[in-house]
């Protein structure tokens, strides 16, 4: 069965690739759809002149807010959607059919027969319940569950377009004035002051409008891509194990770097260290596993069995600050940062102290 499950969580962990490159396609598709909704809307308020008008400001930001809202609606069932896809993928090794869909010929035993799945197919729709309902109500150690972090991207989204255009327009319309004022007096207008009224032109305010949305890499785009595959990959991760957990001869769960994995940081000492005798990165259950290390998390978790247990992984059996010791200085660097690598190196680094921010470590050595 050791042999059948390893092959089939293989499949989901490419199914699980392939999701997350769907998944951010769709959320891009969607965000994008906004930006040019609120671009349509920003061009429409200036009704084909080249500026928008102060007195179009209101309702213009009450149609963005209804765009805004219909982004938020979409997106967030497209996560929730991603979730139950997610979970299913994590019970799938654990079924009959998984375990023959990815094993073919290769999965039948001795007798040409298919193995048993660890979970029959209502216990598995049961745990993908239990794993999306346990990510939905997750809550992190800053107290915020998944519909939290979302409505904080979306109140962010929406404050920074908000500011952007009324920054925007509002300025523009102040320098307007100044300049009515300067030409009525029969006084040139400074630069600064012609430069302040292409503010409000529809360029200026479009950008003010759509880039939060539109920017992969920072803005509301980019914390939604983040709470999602962070949520998706939890998701995933809590069906498998609970489930794995059933199967017989299941010793521990090995942490298991993603072949996308994209630097070196703390996911490669879980993956490595060996704390308890079972071989590298191997944790014997769910609550002494650290996966999900951090947002964003790529790794996977897979199943160790008995026989996979070798005479040296028990020999090998070692402590953090050992294992930190032996991965070197260039991998120690990358997962503890160059500051808490310079206080390892001087022996004054705690086991207390790895995860702990600079400033935190900083702050204890001084009370020290």
């Amino acid at each position: 069965m050791g042999a059948a499950i390893r092959r089939a969580s293989s499949a989901a962990q490419a199914g699980m690739q392939t999701l997350d490159e769907r998944m951010v396609e769709d959320l891009r598709r969607i965000y994008t759809d906004a930006a040019q909704q609120v671009r349509a809307a920003i061009e429409g308020a200036a009704a084909g002149a080249a500026r928008v008008k102060l007195d179009q400001l209101r309702g213009l930001l009450e149609r963005i807010d209804h765009v805004l809202d219909a982004l938020a609606s979409a997106r967030t069932q497209l996560i929730i959607d991603a979730l139950r896809e997610a979970a299913g993928l994590g019970v799938e090794p654990l079924t009959e059919e998984g375990m023959r869909a990815a094993g073919g010929h290769a999965g039948l035993d001795a007798m040409g027969h298919a193995p048993h799945g660890v979970l029959s197919r209502m216990q598995a729709l049961e745990q993908v319940d239990a794993a999306v309902l346990f990510t939905r109500n997750f809550r992190a150690a800053d107290g915020l569950n998944l519909s939290d972090r979302l409505w904080r991207v979306d109140r962010g989204a929406r404050e920074a377009i908000h500011r952007g255009i009324e920054q925007a327009v509002v300025q523009g319309w102040g320098a307007d004035q100044a300049a009515q004022e300067l030409m009525m007096r029969g006084q040139a207008v400074p630069p600064d002051t012609q430069r302040a009224q292409g503010a409000a032109d529809v360029g200026k305010v479009v950008q003010a409008g759509v880039a939060t949305l539109e920017n992969a890499d920072s803005g509301a785009l980019a914390n939604s891509l983040r709470v999602a595959r962070t949520e998706i990959n939890r998701a995933h991760g809590e069906a498998y194990m609970s489930g794995a957990a059933a199967a017989p001869g299941v010793v521990g769960f090995r942490f298991l770097l993603s072949p996308r994995h994209p630097r070196v940081d703390i996911c490669d000492l879980y993956a490595k260290q060996n704390l308890y005798g079972l071989g590298p990165g191997v944790y014997p259950d769910r609550a002494r596993c650290p996966w999900p290390p951090h947002p964003n998390v790529l790794s996977f978790v897979v199943a160790v069995f008995a026989p996979e247990i070798s005479a040296a992984d028990q020999a090998g059996k070692e402590t953090t600050m050992q294992a930190l010791e032996r991965l070197g200085p260039d991998l120690r660097a990358g997962v503890l940062g160059p500051t808490k690598a310079t206080y390892f190196d001087q022996g004054v680094l705690t086991r207390g102290m790895v995860r702990a921010t600079v400033g935190a470590v900083k702050r204890r050595l001084k009370q020290s």
